[in-house]
């Protein structure tokens, strides 16, 4: 996958400079405290280095240098071994003073072979979108049942968010990819959509939440503006689609939009998830749905029961209890 904004070129180049630098200080100051402490630590590191470059020269030199290298590597190894034992000792990790990285998939590189590594989709996404949207104080381990009104609610809740929960630990293996929930207004849709987001995020997959209303005032804004910085909605693993039925309803735009989004993730196998107030049935003419209100093109992505797990919240309104 290739991001061609310019704008986030310069991010990215900032965020792999300062991540370097960060962790540069880290190691530094990691190694001064434990000299400090341990200074036996201090002559094994400086041994090992002496070691290393004797065999540098030597090896150079030498008719047979893998002997040289064989030997010269078998004498760090037993000091590498005495070191460990130490630092244990003094109550330190093993691995307390290795190189460090803020992401140790790519290793701050940004890339895994010639692929971006999901640190830098994150990146473009919070660049492009100011940030991922999620809060992460919203997450399972925050979850308070305690909020519903009665067990008959307790128990509906219990059973929508382990369900939740078990998405979010399979994904991106899960039987139906989509999700959609719906219900009335405050019965916690939003809350379980930001519970995955944030345990998908913990397990290192690349997130979006946005409303959409802003996704809407988004694609009017680029209309104004250079079409390559537009944002790109199939960057994250996960995209969030909140209040899905409170955006303007622009002819031409709102509903092409978000049908556009839509299919080309579906198209991707790309996952998305929606939340919205409106009912997913188009029997009764007096109540707003999703077929009527965006047609029967989008209604046939959106609510497809061999792709989209829906989830009906029919739980009370928690805003009115607290």
């Amino acid at each position: 996958m290739r991001i061609k904004s310019q704008n986030f070129i310069k991010v990215l180049n900032n965020e792999i400079s300062e991540r370097r630098r960060r962790m540069r200080k880290i190691e530094h100051e990691r190694k001064q405290e434990v000299y400090l402490r341990v200074p036996e630590i201090l002559r094994i590191d400086a041994k090992m280095k002496a070691i290393a470059l004797d065999m540098g020269r030597q090896s150079m030199a030498a008719d047979n240098p893998d002997e040289i290298i064989k030997i010269a590597t078998s004498l760090i190894d037993k000091l590498r071994e005495e070191r460990n034992i130490i630092l244990t000792r003094n109550g330190y990790s093993i691995d307390y003073l290795d190189k460090q990285y803020v992401c140790s998939v790519c290793k701050d590189t940004g890339r895994i072979g010639k692929e971006l590594c999901r640190c830098v989709i994150q990146l473009a996404i919070n660049t492009a979108f100011e940030d991922s949207g999620l809060n992460p104080n919203e997450s399972f381990n925050n979850f308070n049942l305690d909020l519903q009104r009665n067990q008959r609610d307790r128990n509906a809740m219990s059973k929508i968010r382990d369900l939740a929960e078990e998405y979010a630990s399979s994904f991106p293996n899960c039987e139906k990819r989509d999700l959609l929930y719906f219900g009335e207004p405050g019965v916690g849709k939003t809350y379980l959509l930001n519970c995955i987001g944030v345990k998908l995020l913990e397990r290192g997959f690349s997130v979006l939440k946005i409303s959409a209303y802003k996704l809407i005032q988004l694609t009017l804004d680029t209309l104004k503006a250079d079409p390559d910085e537009r944002p790109d909605y199939l960057l994250p693993d996960f995209l969030i689609i909140d209040d899905l039925g409170t955006e303007p309803m622009i002819q031409n735009i709102t509903i092409e939009t978000l049908l556009s989004v839509l299919c080309q993730r579906q198209d991707s196998n790309k996952a998305t998830a929606f939340a919205t107030n409106l009912n997913i049935g188009a029997d009764d003419d007096q109540v707003e749905s999703i077929q009527s209100m965006y047609g029967q093109r989008f209604a046939s992505r959106l609510i497809a029961p061999r792709e989209v797990r829906i989830q009906a919240v029919r739980t009370t309104n928690v805003r009115l209890s607290i």
